[in-house]
């Protein structure tokens, strides 16, 4: 025990004299998580919208001005020609077109069908779509809008001098309403999504390149065999080589859980202890990783490039920028493979949903599988390395 802890010591003491590194380990990870979590966003904002009105009608006006105060789209203005929502699209000035029929107020009145243009840039099919989304939302409440005005005026047509006939016809039909309610993230804000994610992905790269590096740098500066003939045994060696870095990354993982909560204002909605305790059992993976590829590097550039190798495989089929089940069924099982799709979901659930425990044991056991056999191996492999 006395030479582990030395180990820690002469561990500790090396990574606090290397300014380069302390920035590494703690100013990096904070501007990134500002940065990113800032910039990161899946929210579709302030899509250019043009409109085109053939009827100029009351209810035509009406249906503009829906859209232009709508907080979503950047309303630009009226087009003079139908042919100028085709030119402002060529020339990516506008995203949404909207073409109002000449018909369109005589046919509401008409109780006929209303038909209504909607020309998009589906260069970016996701802001498309999205933006198709909101679209239609503000026709279907302009349409309820119509109709329960027009059931009004029916009601009180009907009780008036001369319109008997009116009340032999049925009466109208309460629309169906619908009530709408968000659970957890009850503005529908990116960042209560993507900063946990984030942080679940910059501890992968601070843990791996940490472990990684560190050891490589060990073997090129020679000090790694000046241990090797020291009394120290091999698996003492490495838990004075791994304990610190999983000591550095539970430091990370406050650094990163303040700044989300001061700058970003987020809360943790459920147990830290179990947050702290489902990363310990990821940092395992990591650090596993980060040996496994000291011995397969002689030098820090090349650990360097094998770690990202690997760092762009595990952070793509996380689940962190592309939900998983838009990915192809053979993609969807491969991520199966991937640690990381686990400590994401379960960085996400705890700090967003508050999950209980008995709700994670479906990540968290082959997130403790993973960690384990990852780090079983890779010591084998370095044991056999420096023996």
């Amino acid at each position: 025990m006395q030479q582990i802890l030395y180990l820690l010591q002469k561990e500790f003491r090396q990574v606090f004299r290397d300014r380069a590194m302390l920035a590494i380990m703690f100013i990096a990870p904070i501007m990134q998580t500002i940065v990113l979590g800032f910039s990161m966003t899946v929210d579709v904002k302030n899509i250019r919208l043009i409109i085109f009105d053939a009827d100029q009608s009351v209810l035509s006006r009406e249906l503009g001005r829906s859209f232009a105060n709508n907080p979503y789209f950047d309303f630009l203005g009226y087009a003079e020609a139908p042919q100028e929502l085709r030119d402002q699209l060529d020339r990516w000035q506008t995203q949404i077109g909207i073409h109002i029929d000449r018909d369109f107020s005589r046919n509401i009145q008409r109780g006929e069908r209303a038909s209504i243009l909607l020309m998009l840039d589906g260069l970016d099919g996701n802001t498309a779509g999205i933006a198709a989304g909101y679209a239609q939302g503000i026709l279907a409440e302009f349409a309820q809008g119509i109709g329960q005005r027009a059931s009004t005026i029916r009601m009180a047509l009907s009780g008036l001098p001369g319109t008997a006939n009116m009340r032999s016809r049925p009466t109208p039909v309460t629309p169906v309403t619908s009530e709408t309610r968000f659970w957890y993230n009850l503005n529908l804000n990116s960042k209560n999504y993507m900063v946990p994610g984030l942080i679940g992905v910059l501890l992968t790269v601070v843990t791996l390149f940490l472990t990684s590096m560190g050891l490589v740098r060990e073997k090129e500066i020679g000090t790694l065999e000046q241990l090797m003939v020291t009394p120290i045994t091999s698996t003492q060696l490495i838990v004075g080589k791994v304990l610190p870095f999983l000591l550095i990354g539970f430091v990370e993982l406050n650094v990163m859980l303040a700044a989300a909560f001061v700058i970003f204002d987020l809360q943790l909605a459920g147990s830290y202890l179990l947050l702290v305790g489902v990363a310990q059992l990821y940092f395992l993976t990591t650090l596993g990783l980060g040996i496994f590829i000291s011995t397969l590097a002689e030098t820090q550039q090349q650990a360097l490039f094998i770690s990202w190798f690997f760092m762009i495989f595990i952070i793509l089929m996380s689940g962190f920028f592309t939900p998983i089940a838009n990915m192809p069924d053979f993609w969807q099982m491969v991520t199966y493979l991937n640690p990381a799709r686990y400590f994401i979901s379960l960085i996400r659930e705890i700090f967003l949903k508050a999950t209980p425990i008995n709700n994670l044991w479906r990540e968290i056991i082959p997130l403790a599988i993973f960690g384990v056999v990852i780090l079983s191996a890779s010591t084998l492999k370095f044991k056999k390395r420096i023996s």
